[in-house]
């Protein structure tokens, strides 16, 4: 190496090394370092390289390079270097008493790198206590948000042994003034029957116009979100003309109304892979084929599986059923960390790694842009800054 070049690399490093010992001084001790090689931006779809997660108190405290990095700057070193890190995953559509008990589901879910999920109905307001068990972390489990009771009619698509409603708007705005009085953290209405209803009859759907009206007209005034089960083309558009924002299954869809869900902002939660399975019929094809006319359109996608109905614990799988309907690997993450953390009004806090947000953090073997398989087999999972899942060095 001539002189010159010795030199400035001598400098530099020296500079580098004086940086850091002067960073490291302003710097609280984090609880735990996180050394990353390849941590994937779902904003940008680009990878940062070789950067170090600091995390304390359940949360990313900061982001900085490994140049920057002290062994002394936190209490416990976790290597990923060999491995892609992502922000926590967000499944949009669980129900966590279906599948066996509710502790049980959740952890499963979280094991799969599910760091947040949204239980969108239950028979009973005593899922929303456990919902603030786990939250509070006396269950392990992930962050949770929940409806607490299905809102729809008497005899419906979610009757579920006396749950339907027999009445006027009147007693659907008690339900879900009782919901929201329970500490409901959205309210999920029935509006629709399943594929094979809707695909045969698709003006029929089960809430009278003036009732879906009133319901979503009450959800408002609490400020709660409103997600529809709703998969007919009528119940579409008339939940559409409610005001509704959100469709918790892909529904039979034409290209005037798909641009009218783009048009006010609705979002679909596919759950693609519980819907069709392996069904070739014509009916799981025309879904198919409306969720990728959505997709084309601009519809915003919120990754979702209904979880129960699709094991809990295999929540990726939904992942492989979008990329056959026509969603790239990218748009498919985001779904599931930026599009569904921004629907839930969450976005200050999750669906990116950066300064000051949650330390919702998964790790897989891979590169998930090019296998979204990838994303079954987490390697690593963290959530609220508490490991759930290590199996890799540290």
């Amino acid at each position: 190496m001539r002189p010159t070049v010795w030199r400035a690399t001598f400098f530099a490093a020296l500079l580098a090394s004086a940086a850091a010992a002067a960073w490291s001084e302003r710097q609280p001790r984090a609880q735990y370092a996180i050394r990353t090689g390849r941590m994937l931006d779902p904003r940008t779809g680009q990878f940062e390289q070789d950067a170090v997660l600091l995390v304390s108190s359940g949360k990313i405290v900061d982001v900085i390079p490994r140049a920057l990095f002290r062994q002394t700057l936190a209490d416990s070193t976790i290597n990923l270097q060999h491995l892609t890190v992502l922000p926590g995953l967000i499944d949009a559509h669980v129900h966590l008493a279906i599948g066996g008990p509710a502790a049980q589901t959740a952890l499963a879910d979280l094991r799969a790198g599910f760091t947040t999920v949204v239980d969108l109905g239950a028979r009973s307001l005593r899922l929303l206590r456990i919902r603030d068990s786990i939250n509070v972390g006396a269950i392990p489990g992930p962050r949770v948000l929940a409806a607490g009771m299905w809102v729809g009619v008497k005899g419906g698509v979610c009757e579920f042994n006396g749950l339907g409603i027999a009445g006027t708007a009147d007693a659907f705005r008690a339900r879900i003034r009782e919901n929201v009085q329970g500490g409901a953290d959205v309210i999920k209405l029935c509006v629709s029957g399943w594929p094979n209803e809707a695909y045969s009859n698709p003006q029929k759907y089960e809430i009278p116009d003036d009732v879906l009206i009133a319901a979503v007209d009450e959800s408002r005034k609490a400020g709660k979100l409103v997600i529809a089960h709703d998969i007919s083309l009528g119940g579409v558009q008339a939940a559409l003309r409610a005001g509704v924002q959100g469709f918790a299954h892909t529904p039979y869809l034409d290209s005037a109304t798909a641009r009218q869900l783009r048009a006010q902002t609705a979002f679909i939660v596919p759950t693609l892979a519980s819907l069709t399975g392996a069904d070739t019929s014509a009916a799981s094809r025309e879904l198919v084929q409306s969720l990728a006319l959505a997709y084309r359109l601009g519809v915003t996608l919120v990754f979702g599986t209904d979880g129960g109905v699709l094991p809990h614990g295999r929540n990726a799988e939904e992942f492989l059923a979008l990329e056959r309907a026509g969603v790239t690997p990218l748009e498919a993450i985001r779904a599931a960390t930026v599009n569904a953390a921004r629907a839930f009004g969450l976005s200050d806090s999750l669906g990116v790694i950066a300064r000051g947000m949650a330390a919702d953090i998964i790790a897989v073997e891979g590169n998930p842009l090019e296998h979204l398989s990838a994303l079954q087999r987490p390697t690593f999972v963290m959530v609220r800054g508490r490991v759930v899942e290590l199996k890799t060095s540290g």
